[in-house]
């Protein structure tokens, strides 16, 4: 399957669409910021400078007078039209053609699994439950609150199956995912990372939590606007892994030995230090890991910075703005000067393969052309032209589990919630399971009546005018056609 991967949208469907169409795409994968703007009163609810603030292309699309020429399928991230993305939680169609993935989701089209979290990491209410409702207009609080992703979110993937055949889509970034890359040249590009990669910043650790216990083909993010690549190698880390826990064990067997030559007074003594210095540095690795970051934002200038990294992309944001070609300027050549013949990733072993783009200006790396082996070309949404596009069994499984069971969460420290305990991991595996062999044993009819997603244009409702100025709360029929199916037993 041909796919195109773009970074950061930020409203420049025109531009991303342009560059695609020189090519044969059967897929097109946006990583965030998509701002899908409908009308005046979608951009009281983008967390953005007011100068930054416009109705872009995506209204054109929204309101028919242009349509997506490729399948796109894209996640949101901390730039969005949050009131329009909050009524499709679930997921759904904004405009004919173009499909949202909802806060996290998993989907099938045409043989390939692809799994996306929509939004960024911030400490403090990732530990919060989500609202059950958001109150528009939004205040100062709740306009970054709603894109930060909750717990739950990140649950409803951590009990999923190891998938080394799926793809996976992110916004920011797994932390440490650069470790496994050319750091030296990342930092190079953009010196001001130094410091986020030296003290643990630059991601989130829930999403490079699901690198490793989902361990996917492929993993797409953007939000950092710099083209990236790394891949850790499945057999190296289960080695390293093995090595790790013989060492533990070696210095676990040596400390009882030493502790057996001394004699019974010195016991007391040295126990009493031990203690005291493991309850020292246990404090430390704590207070360390409360530390609270503010979120990273990077050329938008949409947020107030609290250290001097942040200060000097902000500084240079305006350069870049006066220097750079208007949109209609853009020499795409620029974009796709290695896509003539697209890149095989898909190589022997297992094996994750991390790739970043930018946003989509000039002299930006912002579209990647890739052909990706389809996850299981048996699979239902492969079998039939006009159906190829499904909800994922086990992902509906796991959403049932933790949306009925989410007040479990809230009791989870964060080094529990980090590494979950074993019991509480297998309760929900086991009814996740449950659920998923329910499904499974239905006829052939009944899960393409339950888990398709018909793309045809009746599946995309339009709610709110274009011409509307200030907000107004909308129920969106697909949101309600999904509670219905998968939530309301």
């Amino acid at each position: 399957m041909r796919v195109a991967i773009e970074g950061c949208c930020h409203g420049n469907l025109d531009q991303i669409y342009k560059a695609v169409a020189k090519k044969k795409i059967d897929l097109l994968l946006i990583c965030g910021d998509f701002q899908s703007i409908r009308n005046y009163a979608d951009l009281q609810s983008m967390s953005v400078p007011d100068k930054y603030k416009k109705v872009g292309d995506f209204q054109k699309y929204y309101t028919g007078k242009e349509k997506a020429p490729v399948f796109t399928i894209f996640i949101g991230g901390n730039h969005e039209s949050s009131q329009y993305l909050d009524e499709l939680k679930y997921g759904g169609f904004v405009a004919p053609n173009i499909y949202y993935m909802g806060r996290s989701s998993v989907v099938w089209y045409k043989g390939l699994r692809i799994g996306g979290m929509s939004g960024i990491y911030y400490k403090p209410n990732f530990m919060k439950p989500r609202p059950k409702e958001f109150t528009f207009p939004l205040d100062k609080v709740d306009l970054r609150g709603i894109y930060h992703y909750r717990k739950e979110d990140y649950f409803k993937f951590r009990i999923l199956k190891e998938s080394n055949d799926m793809v996976m889509l992110s916004h920011d970034w797994p932390e440490g995912i650069y470790q496994y890359g050319d750091v030296a040249k990342l930092i190079e590009m953009k010196p001001f990372f130094k410091k986020d990669t030296i003290e643990h910043t630059l991601g989130s650790p829930f999403l490079m939590q699901l690198v490793h216990s989902l361990r996917p083909k492929n993993w797409f993010s953007a939000h950092l606007h710099v083209k990236f690549t790394a891949k850790i190698n499945w057999k190296d880390e289960d080695q390293k892994k093995r090595e790790l826990l013989d060492c533990e064990q070696f210095l676990q067997i040596n400390k009882k030995r030493k502790v057996n030559e001394v004699n019974t007074n010195e016991i007391k003594l040295d126990m009493s230090d031990i203690e005291n210095l493991e309850t020292d540095t246990n404090e430390k690795v704590t207070s360390k890991k409360d530390i609270t970051t503010d979120e990273i934002e990077l050329d938008m200038c949409c947020e107030d910075e609290s250290s001097e990294s942040r200060a000097l992309e902000s500084n240079t944001l305006e350069l870049e703005i006066n220097t750079h070609k208007k949109e209609d300027e853009i020499d795409l050549s620029l974009e796709l000067t290695e896509e003539d013949k697209p890149k095989d990733i898909n190589g022997a072993g297992p094996s994750t393969k991390f790739l970043s783009l930018d946003k989509c200006l000039a002299k930006r790396k912002w579209l990647e052309i890739l052909d990706i082996q389809p996850t299981d070309p048996d699979h239902i949404s492969n079998q039939n032209r006009r159906l190829p596009f499904f909800h994922d069994e086990e992902y509906i499984s796991s959403l049932r589990v933790i949306e009925k069971h989410r007040r479990r969460l809230d009791d989870l420290t964060y080094d529990q919630t980090l590494n979950p305990p074993s019991l509480l991991l297998e309760e929900f595996t086991a009814l996740k399971d449950y659920y998923l062999k329910e499904y499974k044993e239905l006829d052939e009819e009944r899960q393409v009546d339950l888990f398709s997603i018909p793309i045809q244009k009746l599946s995309f409702k339009k709610t709110a005018s274009e011409n509307l100025k200030q907000p107004q709360v909308f129920s969106n029929p697909q949101t309600r056609e999904f509670e219905k199916k998968f939530l309301c037993k």
